[in-house]
């Protein structure tokens, strides 16, 4: 058994208990679905390669330094977390420039390094052509260094740092906003901790074999997937997000090929996966998931409909149902918090007693709201508690309050953020019993299992992607001068069994139609471009109607409901006079909008982002243009050209027989 107290301590067993053992292979070659080529790392590579790479970073870092990491996705990635802990520092995973969202993937990175404030700086060829200047500018005392050029004879120049359970190993930043991210504080033992709360949860030890895409720089694809596999003594195939989103059925193909036991993903890449499944049933005939034993679904909420979904498409191919393991966590707890199987828990809700926090259950219908069990608590010493938020109270049973969680996985607070490390993480229910993090979402627990039912927290979560509801305000403010400051609210509302953005903004008289369409149409085009993400709706709201508390703070939760409660005028996409594609190039890029987007007859006047489009499906369009016509674009050409007609101009301009570039997508899982 496993006696290590630090990953340092891990790395080494493995080295030398296991030398020949393969913990990780990246695919990188791919024809359709199946895999043509991949690069491996031995446990004794491993180890040789980070030690060598961590003598480089200890040449001008001290023990508690940050090593901000910039990689692409692969196993230069892996080496430069697992190089970072060996030299006594605090890894910083990041996104990577070319694979950020629209517009903003330099703008993020600056944030994370002006709060972290690194020593050094691992990048590779690709990264360190993008970040450019202005970061280095930025960060005029860290040292950048190539992580690819490590050489492996700098592997006796390491010096031990002496690292312990208490040190600190990760900073894990969330999806805060753009200028203020906030990184979570993990040490050793945090993680340690964790990761033996997830193996015994999930069943892994010693069957840890799995397959994942989700990015090394999301708390579920390092700590779930790349620091999980060295901990059991398993083995993982990892391929790049962008590869997932061009092919989703690429992720269950590598499940049945290699028979791996366990994949974690959000709720979407099921949902995407079902689809591409029921589009091609010769494939999926061909496949076996009879392996398959955990499938874990979360980093959002988990839809019943989904897993429902999922499980009779891949039934031929042997996928059982009860492989499922919805669960919840979150940064601040490491990343597992509950997910220990429950069978089939499923729960259906009457809506209006939800909204009242009351948990009364229903018959199905148009007023139930279906809510999926997430399982009890992974750590058998850990406390899950639901608490009133205002009154720092126990609710009562049956009764939603916001879910409290105590234990050894809870992160240490928040980095250089001292008040909002205490009101977060040293709550006290009836101010004695602690202290707990708070996490922020809500919920109940029926029979020691957790169920999620929101979130206190404004959070906007669509597809997987988290947005904090300040920064789509911002955007839609500086849309169009219509929109006066601070009278603009973002929130998320189910529609057809799907989160969608909602903006609603205090405008114009109703009888001033032509402005109000000028808003909508500005805030989508904005909220698009810097976002990728679609306004499925722009809420006009009487004057006074954007309310706030008595201290100023907004109460975007009053106008969700009033929004819910069709108190306001929606203004929904118009579309613009239909102008048919006048040569071959614009035909070709209509009908693919058409296809992705699901929209009948695309005119060259029609733009993206008012006809649904996202970052997601953004990127379905480049792969299929890819495809069919060979040409090279990147996301940031979707973005620029708004239309049928601007995009067919670009492709003009760039075509070419080669393949997009991959760095040009990132896929934001919160």
């Amino acid at each position: 058994m496993l006696a290590e107290t630090d990953l340092n301590g891990v790395l080494r067993w493995r080295a030398e208990n296991d030398p020949d053992g393969v913990p990780y292979t990246f695919l990188k070659g791919f024809q359709g679905s199946e895999f043509t080529s991949g690069q491996s790392l031995t446990n004794h590579e491993l180890l040789v390669r980070s030690k060598a790479l961590a003598a480089r970073i200890q040449e001008g870092a001290k023990p508690g330094d940050r090593t901000l990491i910039l990689n692409q996705p692969g196993l230069d990635y892996i080496v430069g977390v697992f190089a970072s802990m060996l030299a006594g520092t605090v890894a910083v995973p990041a996104y990577p420039p070319e694979q950020t969202r629209l517009n903003r993937g330099l703008e993020r990175i600056r944030g994370v390094a002006d709060d972290a404030r690194p020593s050094c700086v691992l990048v590779d060829d690709a990264t360190a052509a993008a970040v450019g200047d202005a970061l280095r500018a930025a960060l005029p005392e860290a040292r950048w260094i190539d992580s690819t050029a490590a050489d492996p004879e700098l592997e006796d120049a390491w010096r031990e740092p002496g690292t312990g359970s208490a040190d600190l190993a990760v900073l894990q930043y969330t999806s805060g906003s753009t200028g203020h991210p906030k990184g979570v504080m993990l040490s050793h033992g945090n993680l340690m901790r964790n990761l033996r709360a997830g193996r015994d949860a999930y069943g892994i030890e010693g069957r840890m074999d799995g397959v994942f895409w989700i990015p090394p720089y999301h708390d579920m694809g390092l700590i779930g997937g790349i620091l999980m596999t060295l901990f059991c003594g398993g083995r993982a195939r990892l391929f790049a997000p962008f590869a997932f989103l061009r092919y989703p059925l690429r992720w269950v193909r590598a499940m049945s090929e290699f028979g791996s036991y366990v994949s974690a993903a959000p709720n979407f890449a099921y949902e995407m996966a079902a689809r591409a499944g029921r589009d091609a049933p010769e494939e999926v005939a061909r496949l076996d998931l009879s392996g398959w034993q955990v499938a874990i679904s979360g980093a959002e909420p988990v839809h019943w409909k989904t897993l429902e979904e999922f499980s009779s498409i891949f039934a031929p191919a042997g996928f059982r149902r009860d492989a499922f393991h919805p669960s919840y966590g979150l940064a601040e707890n490491t990343l597992v918090v509950t997910g220990r199987p429950c069978g089939r828990s499923v729960v259906r809700l009457d809506a209006g007693e939800l909204e009242r926090h009351r948990v009364r259950e229903t018959a199905p219908g148009p007023t139930a709201r279906t809510v999926v069990g997430c399982g009890t608590g992974a750590d058998p010493e850990q406390r899950v508690e639901i608490v009133d938020p205002w009154t720092g109270l126990r609710c009562a049973e049956d009764t939603i309050g916001e879910i409290w969680v105590s234990g050894g996985s809870v992160a240490l607070g928040y980095w250089n953020r001292p008040e909002e490390t205490e009101s977060t993480f040293r709550a006290s229910i009836g101010g004695v019993d602690g202290p707990f993090l708070r996490t922020g979402d809500l919920g109940f627990l029926r029979d020691g299992e957790l169920f999620v039912t929101g979130r206190s927290k404004d959070l906007v979560i669509v597809r997987g992607r988290n947005h904090y509801p300040q920064d789509l305000e911002r955007t839609a403010e500086a849309a169009h001068p219509g929109v006066r400051s601070g009278r603009c609210v973002a929130l998320s509302a189910d529609h057809e069994g799907a989160d969608e953005l909602v903006v609603a903004v205090e405008g114009p008289p109703a009888a001033d139609e032509r402005v109000r369409a000028e808003i909508a149409e500005a805030i989508r085009a904005a909220i698009g471009e810097q976002h990728g993400i679609a306004v499925h709706a722009v809420a006009f709201v009487p004057r006074g109607g954007i309310r706030r508390t008595s201290s100023g703070k907004l109460r975007r939760s009053a106008v969700r409901a009033s929004y819910l409660a069709h108190e306001y005028v929606s203004h929904t996409p118009s579309r613009a006079p239909y102008t048919a594609p006048r040569d071959a190039i614009e035909r070709t890029v209509a009908a693919i909008w058409s296809s992705v987007l699901a929209v009948e007859r695309v005119g060259i006047h029609d733009q993206f982002f008012e006809l649904g489009g996202d970052s997601l499906k953004a990127v379905r369009l480049l792969a299929r243009l890819n495809a069919s016509e060979g040409y090279t674009l990147t996301l940031s050409d979707v973005a620029s050209a708004h239309t049928v007609e601007e995009f067919a101009d670009v492709v003009r301009r760039r075509g070419g027989r080669s393949a997009i570039a991959a760095q040009d997508i990132q896929i934001d899982l919160g």
